[in-house]
């Protein structure tokens, strides 16, 4: 039992110096390439086997990378296609789009690229166009959204995405619509701000720190990451202030950015494009995100559901056919092929501990 013990504190020594030494060798055995290779010093893709391998079932395919990030997935995939496959890879994020651009310049140069890069949303997805046609009616064969934000996004602070670095607190990916949650916080009441934090982190100091926003903002404006990392600080016991930052922030985040309407847009749009028998690929990395994938797949995926009496011409035919059965047969969009979510192996944490969270979830298109 002691022997076990040591092993797993050295193990998890190993982790925190992969995680905190920039300079660690990234080691992968995934039968494709290092993670480092694919990934660069940009980003280290997730999953990076098992999503690939559960995406693409015909190489020659449309497929979509609708996070493109550092580029990881991107690479595999292009790696993976014959010469009639193309791959449109989506990004709000113009460092990312000009990272890519780098990387894949060969590619790009092509008088026939399979590359398509996309500086937008992933919700654009759903109307992608192919040589300046829309692409026919249900002929994707795949969708890889991974809703993480990259690494580089992080450690860099850029938009005030982490509680780690000072910069502006902005949050915004891409495009400049809407507030910034700095005038989000200047301009929001308490019970908003405090819904804001419940809703979108399940911060149970959700509370205290709305509170603490009012009070503070009376006095002096709330625009840097550390001004409201100082905030939170003053709301939560040492103990619990990591997880809080983490949540306050995702909260933040998800609210400016409408994350989870945008997530919940693309599934539903995303399934009539798809090809039959195409597959989307969802990596998921907390509980708000993985319920909507959760939920769209099991509703995608029903035989039955209950009759809609405004679907009747008169109220006496819906009681009529409510008398006979509640439900309604239906053909399912859908068959969802991971009853559980997928998790990275001790393998991959080994090396990317950030993907520590990473849930992934697969459905095909009956």
């Amino acid at each position: 039992m002691k022997g076990k013990h040591n092993k797993h504190r050295e193990n998890r020594k190993r982790v925190m110096r992969s995680v905190d030494d920039e300079t660690a060798p990234v080691l992968a055995r995934d039968g494709t390439a290092t993670a480092e290779r694919n990934a660069g010093a940009y980003h280290v893709p997730v999953m990076l086997k098992e999503c690939c391998d559960a995406l693409i079932t015909d190489p020659n395919g449309t497929y979509i990378d609708g996070t493109l990030g550092g580029g990881g997935h991107t690479a595999e995939i292009l790696r993976r296609l014959d010469k009639d496959g193309v791959l449109f890879s989506f990004d709000e994020d113009a460092a990312a789009i000009a990272e890519a651009q780098r990387r894949f310049e060969n590619e790009l140069r092509k008088s026939s690229p399979q590359l398509m890069l996309r500086h937008e949303n992933f919700s654009f997805a759903c109307s992608i166009k192919r040589d300046g046609k829309p692409q026919a009616q249900n002929n994707i064969m795949g969708i890889l959204l991974d809703l993480g934000v990259s690494s580089r996004q992080l450690d860099t602070g850029g938009i005030g995405l982490s509680y780690r670095v000072n910069s502006h607190l902005d949050m915004r990916f891409g495009s400049r619509d809407g507030l910034p949650v700095s005038e989000l916080i200047a301009t929001t009441g308490q019970g908003v701000l405090e819904q804001i934090l419940r809703d979108f982190g399940e911060e149970p100091f959700a509370r205290a720190i709305a509170r603490r926003i009012v009070d503070v903002r009376r006095v002096a404006p709330v625009l840097t990451t550390f001004d409201l990392r100082a905030i939170v600080e003053e709301c939560v016991p040492p103990h619990l202030r990591q997880q809080s930052l983490s949540r306050v922030f995702q909260a933040f985040r998800i609210a400016v950015n409408n994350e989870l309407g945008v997530l919940e847009e693309t599934l539903r749009g995303i399934v009539p494009r798809l090809a039959k028998g195409g597959r989307i690929v969802v990596i998921a990395y907390h509980s708000l995100e993985d319920r909507i994938v959760k939920n769209v797949f099991h509703e995608c995926s029903r035989r039955s559901m209950p009759i809609n009496p405004d679907d009747f011409d008169t109220p006496e035919a819906a009681r009529e056919a409510m008398i006979k059965s509640t439900t309604v047969e239906v053909e399912p969009q859908l068959k969802i092929l991971t009853k559980k979510p997928l998790t990275p192996s001790d393998e991959e944490l080994s090396y990317n501990y950030r993907a520590r969270s990473a849930k992934v979830r697969i459905a095909e298109k009956t």
